[in-house]
């Protein structure tokens, strides 16, 4: 996969730029395989993995389609970012973000603790 590495069993790591909307919908394919699964999953996206708006397209509306199942499955989303300034201004917009989002969205500032939280969802010890 190009744009999704396993940590662990279940959680997975976005990688790559998404900068195209063919980058856009080959993201869309990935994760269509990872929800083909049918497991319950984490994934972790670091901060300068944001996609463009070109390639951002094509996840809005696949993510809109796939609500529900993307609900179902994908235990929590764990954004990780490093920096001290940006993290806060997450951190202000995560609760109006996670209205629109089918699944909890967490931040850690670094990957092991994005690793730790995943572990922790996975096992019910937090709820996303």
């Amino acid at each position: 996969m190009k744009y999704f590495r396993e940590l662990e069993p279940d959680i997975h790591l976005g990688v790559g730029a998404l900068r195209t909307e063919e980058d856009g919908r080959a993201w869309v394919a990935e994760y269509d395989r990872l929800l083909e699964r049918g497991r319950r999953m984490v994934v972790v996206v670091r901060d300068g993995d944001r996609p463009l708006p070109p390639a951002g397209k094509p996840m809005i509306l696949w993510m809109k389609a796939r609500k529900a199942e993307l609900g179902r499955l994908v235990a929590a989303t764990v954004y990780v970012m490093e920096d001290r300034e940006e993290r806060e201004a997450m951190e202000r917009a995560l609760p109006g973000r996670s209205k629109a989002s089918p699944y909890p969205m967490m931040l850690a500032v670094s990957e092991e603790e994005a690793l730790q939280k995943a572990r922790a969802v996975l096992s019910g010890a937090v709820h996303g």
